[in-house]
């Protein structure tokens, strides 16, 4: 059973979240495990693109 003021807060943040379309349309890093030095700095790469656009998106 969940208590209800969780349940009071879930729901809130689901609304919250529903209400902004740029945090609703976020997807995965769709970038591959790193496997050399290569794909290391390939998955830095999209992981920074992907923590930018969550942050433009919470700030929106």
């Amino acid at each position: 059973m969940v208590p209800p003021l969780a349940q009071e807060v879930a729901s809130q943040i689901d609304g919250a979240v529903g209400a902004k379309a740029q945090i609703a349309a976020l997807t995965p890093v769709a970038t591959p495990d790193a496997t050399d030095a290569t794909t290391v700095i390939t998955l830095a790469n999209a992981n920074k693109a992907k923590i930018n656009s969550i942050i433009a998106a919470l700030k929106a």
